[in-house]
């Protein structure tokens, strides 16, 4: 297990709290009403460690700033993509003055999530929150898809999060911290479907009966279980489906994106950082009492 610099030394400051810029700048009374209050959610975060999956770019890393942001003591990094995780790590650690830790991990591989938590809890300490960002598609129709590549979807999105989960519960259990909280990433393909998308769509619906499952199971060590289903998120990931996508249906990207956004009541696409402020509020205190729901952000996408 790697930490970036001086992870270890306590030396670091304290992350930076959401408002602090305009905590004491008095508002004109024309402004009032126009002026976007800002949420100080630093007291929430204190003291806690979290971990994030799938965090070297995209929702991932998106959340994992948020939880430097708003003053966590400790964020843990895991992904497969090495190289790029420890710069993320290092990146957030400098902005926010947030101890970071990057580990190098496959979540589809149970051993390598048995060792994540031993080596983090006794590295770091306990994990009370669980961000599960990590997630593939595989832009297919079912008649075409094989059995490796519905194994391996269904394993990283669904088989993981359920494995993860449990072990992020049984350390909690044995400690001594009294509540902790998991936010899953989902999909507004787990309520309407997805042609071409099917494996993803389906291992996405069994995060939502997941999160229904654990978290009345789990409701009972203090842990509150949630999920959240994003509609087109401007990530590398949708891009590129973007890219695939587009050439089968013979339009440009650009095109083809125009084409799924006709269909959202807001015209536009998710930007990574709206979701994670929807799952840093899921998982930051003032939301310890919803537990085994999903939380749509489509800009209105499902109910069209």
């Amino acid at each position: 297990m790697t930490g970036t610099r001086g992870d270890r030394d306590g030396s670091l400051s304290p992350g930076y709290s959401l408002g602090q810029e305009t905590k004491n700048r008095p508002l004109s009374p024309k402004k009032k009403r126009k002026e976007k209050k800002e949420i100080d959610m630093g007291e929430n975060f204190k003291g806690r460690i979290c971990l994030v999956t799938g965090s070297a770019r995209g929702i991932g890393r998106a959340c994992v700033e948020k939880y430097a942001q708003y003053g966590a003591d400790a964020v843990i990094l895991t992904d497969v993509n090495e190289e790029l995780l420890r710069r993320t790590a290092a990146e957030i650690q400098e902005k926010y003055g947030c101890k970071t830790f990057a580990y190098p991990a496959d979540i589809s591989d149970p051993d390598a999530c048995e060792t994540l938590f031993e080596e983090v809890t006794a590295a770091v300490g306990v994990v009370d929150v669980l961000a599960n960002c990590a997630g593939i598609t595989i832009p297919k129709y079912m008649i075409d898809l094989t059995v490796p590549e519905w194994e391996r979807c269904i394993n990283i999105n669904l088989r993981s999060i359920w494995n993860l989960s449990r072990l992020f519960a049984l350390k909690l259990r044995e400690s001594d911290k009294e509540k902790g909280n998991i936010v899953s990433i989902s999909s507004q393909a787990s309520k309407i479907g997805e042609s071409a998308n099917g494996v993803y769509s389906i291992s996405k619906a069994g995060i939502n009966s997941l999160t229904q499952v654990l978290g009345l199971e789990y409701a009972q060590y203090g842990i509150s279980v949630t999920a959240v289903c994003p509609g087109y998120v401007n990530t590398e990931m949708v891009q590129s489906v973007f890219q695939e996508r587009s050439l089968v249906e013979g339009m440009t990207p650009k095109e083809y994106e125009q084409t799924l956004t006709k269909d959202v009541a807001m015209k536009r696409m998710c930007e990574p950082e709206e979701v994670a402020d929807l799952m840093a509020f899921l998982t930051g205190g003032r939301a310890d009492y919803i537990t085994g729901v999903t939380v749509t952000i489509a800009g209105g996408k499902t109910l069209i």
